[in-house]
């Protein structure tokens, strides 16, 4: 293998890292005779998202500055860190990486506005998070950067300055975008704008999918509305949603239908769900013990 050139070794090392083999991938990065940025980015991103690799990835990531020779720390490589801070939810370190971004110019695009967004929002810096989006000028806005601010903003309970948001700039929204703001209402308890913005929704063209099911599904058992969450199931029917294959889908429903006090039907999806579903049978105790059944629950 010595007489191969980077390109081989990079597309090794990347078939292994997307097999989960990151044994194997570390023992090729190590030993591989050439590297350049692929080749740390794909590693770089290879222990990013293997848990338990978190601090290998940090390490990774220091040692790219002192082999500028062979390789360079790009945008690639700031946003993957981004993703890792966020899911750390380190504040300073996150500080130090967007410094870093101003100073190489790596800020700019909408994958790495979107990424700061993210990490600053998940790491507890909202105000941050805002100013990074704030700060972008008009063209550099895209569907990414957008959608992760209306996130950012649903998850600090900031409903109505996501809704300024989406609706800004509204030939942006994709299926995302929408999801986005019907979880972000439902999540706040704001059930009734969850599901008039999901009608919203398909009214614009676009089709309901899981993700938009589990949030009505959500505010409809808020408001326990029998009716609505019968038309909700004729519904998942018609368009053929599997329940086994969403856990949050199925147990929307069985949680509709026990908040509604309807046991027989809630009992009824229950028997069909062919896979282990934790939420579901939740609803299922919760369900019997409010009608006193504590036999059946």
């Amino acid at each position: 293998m010595l007489d191969r050139n980077v390109f081989t070794w990079n597309a090794i090392i990347s078939a292994h890292i997307k097999s989960n083999n990151l044994d194997h991938s570390e023992l090729l990065f190590n030993t591989a005779p050439y590297k350049d940025s692929v080749t740390y980015n794909s590693m770089l991103s290879g222990y990013a998202n293997s848990a338990g690799s978190e601090t290998k990835a940090i390490n990774l990531f220091k040692q790219m500055h002192s082999v500028r020779h062979e390789a360079r720390v790009d945008e690639f490589s700031l946003t993957r860190m981004c993703i890792l801070t966020a899911k750390l939810g380190s504040s300073w370190y996150g500080k130090q990486l967007h410094s870093s971004m101003v100073k190489t110019g790596n800020d700019i695009s909408g994958f790495a506005v979107s990424a700061l967004v993210d990490m600053y929002s998940k790491s507890g810096c909202f105000d941050e998070a805002y100013n990074v989006f704030n700060g972008c000028s008009y063209g550099s806005v895209d569907v990414v950067s957008k959608n992760a601010i209306v996130a950012a903003c649903c998850r600090e309970g900031k409903v109505d300055m996501a809704m300024e948001i989406f609706s800004n700039q509204a030939e942006l929204n994709d299926v995302v975008s929408w999801n986005t703001m019907i979880a972000g209402y439902a999540q706040n308890g704001y059930d009734k704008n969850a599901i008039e913005v999901a009608r919203c929704k398909e009214r614009n063209g676009f089709r309901w999918n899981a993700h938009t099911f589990t949030s009505v599904l959500n505010a409809c058992s808020t408001l326990k509305c029998l009716k609505l969450g019968k038309k909700l199931h004729a519904r998942m029917l018609k368009q053929m949603i599997n329940l086994n294959s969403n856990p949050f889908v199925s147990s929307g429903i069985v949680d509709v239908y026990c908040k509604c006090g309807n046991m027989k039907y809630a009992e009824l999806i229950h028997s069909r769900i062919c896979v282990d579903n934790m939420f579901s049978t939740t609803s299922m105790i919760v369900g019997y013990s409010s009608q006193q059944n504590m036999s059946q629950a």
